[in-house]
């Protein structure tokens, strides 16, 4: 086998095709995740998991942490280390929540909303290059296909 042919092309030739389908995702999920990270770092001075927590935070006036955490894909503990670190930064500010008193209410300063929303466009122009082989119907295909995706729970 070629060494520089993907383990999802040796999968798609001799096993399951769901299976194949699977590895293609997570390894360009992984291209992805690398394109970001480098260019989120060199752009923006921010990781790709740090944008994540801006973007999401991005989504409301404040947004309670638990909220945060079920739509990231990091531990609580790493979300709490991102989140002082992104205070220190001063890009957002963390506050108890009055409603519960365990929580916290994270909100985006008007410097975090300003990098947020210049690292928003180097994501868009990250994945709309990488899409540009692809009609708007074959990316709206792809939308639902990978809709109906249902992870065993």
């Amino acid at each position: 086998m070629d060494k520089t042919t993907p383990v999802s092309s040796m999968i798609r030739q001799n096993g399951p095709i769901k299976i194949a389908a699977w590895r293609l995702m997570m390894e360009k999920y992984q291209d992805f995740m690398t394109r970001f990270e480098h260019e989120f770092r060199t752009r923006h001075g921010l990781s790709a998991n740090e944008f994540d927590v801006l973007i999401n935070a991005s989504t409301a006036a404040q947004v309670r942490q638990r909220d945060l955490l079920s739509s990231l894909v990091i531990s609580r503990s790493a979300l709490s280390r991102l989140l002082g670190k992104l205070e220190g930064r001063g890009l957002v500010t963390q506050e108890a929540d009055p409603e519960d008193q365990r929580g916290v209410l994270v909100t985006l300063t008007e410097a975090g909303v300003k990098l947020c929303a210049e690292a928003a466009e180097t994501n868009g122009e990250i994945i709309l290059a990488s899409f540009a082989g692809l009609t708007d119907d074959e990316a709206d295909e792809i939308f639902e296909l990978v809709s109906k995706i249902c992870p065993v729970s």
